[in-house]
């Protein structure tokens, strides 16, 4: 019996083998999928602004691991109040150890003219408040 023709399963078993484990990869993308709390360590914007005009914010956000980016943000309505807690998108399954500062756009569109209240969730039990003047 010549070399290849020994070689030639196991070939096709191992490409099978390959197959299977790059197939299997692929359907199990939830367990490296999860949201989570992430606390804010500045936020920039203007601080005056028009009725129907749109105020943006520039709004920094620390993860736990490469792997984290922006997924969105909670927000809770009060009167002039907004209470906004970001909440940070970890996805994959080998992540670099590194705890990066990320950045997301936070926006909203004020109807009447007066002051609002923008808190953002910087510790566990604690927000900033960044005061907006609309006229």
């Amino acid at each position: 019996m010549s070399y290849n023709k020994l070689n030639t399963p196991l070939r096709i078993a191992g490409m099978l083998l390959i197959t299977a484990l790059f197939t299997n990869c692929g359907k199990d993308n939830n367990k490296c999928l999860s949201h989570e709390q992430a606390y804010v360590s500045k936020v920039e914007g203007n601080k005056t602004g028009k009725v129907n005009q749109v105020m943006t914010f520039q709004v920094y956000f620390g993860c736990n691991s490469g792997c984290g980016q922006f997924g969105s943000f909670d927000e809770n309505l009060s009167g002039n109040t907004r209470t906004v807690i970001v909440k940070a998108k970890y996805e994959g399954c080998i992540c670099t150890a590194d705890a990066p500062t990320r950045v997301a756009t936070y926006s909203f569109t004020p109807s009447q003219p007066g002051t609002y209240y923008l808190k953002f969730l910087k510790t566990p039990n604690a927000y900033s408040t960044d005061t907006v003047t609309i006229n």
